[in-house]
């Protein structure tokens, strides 16, 4: 089995992610679908690899959603986005809350 990032676009709410997952899974290859809605992607995993085109097809059957890109999971092409990592930032540095841009002075006074 193989894992495949696909960045989406035309989700909007929990709603959308339930109707694209809904209609991954009805697919024959795929085990598992993997929704978000922020950022707005899917990672797959399939028994076997599958054309774009099939699961865009799939997907325009559910609604107006569309697949941007592609990158493999299990391989070097790794683009899933790394939601941890950007979320545990801006609660690492609270300074960045408290003074905007990091600085300790009003814009254009120094």
């Amino acid at each position: 089995m193989k894992r495949y990032y696909y960045e989406l676009k035309g989700m909007s709410c929990d709603g959308c992610v339930d109707n694209v997952k809904s209609a991954l899974i009805e697919l024959q290859n795929v085990v598992n679908a993997d929704v978000k809605l922020n950022p707005p992607g899917v990672v797959i995993t399939m028994n076997e690899p599958m054309d774009t085109s099939v699961l865009q097809t799939q997907l325009s059957k559910a609604g107006n959603y569309t697949i941007l890109s592609q990158g493999d999971v299990n391989g070097e092409e790794d683009d899933t986005p790394d939601i941890e990592r950007s979320s545990s930032f801006s609660n690492t540095h609270t300074e960045r809350q408290d003074k905007p841009f990091g600085i300790d002075h009003e814009p254009g006074v120094l």
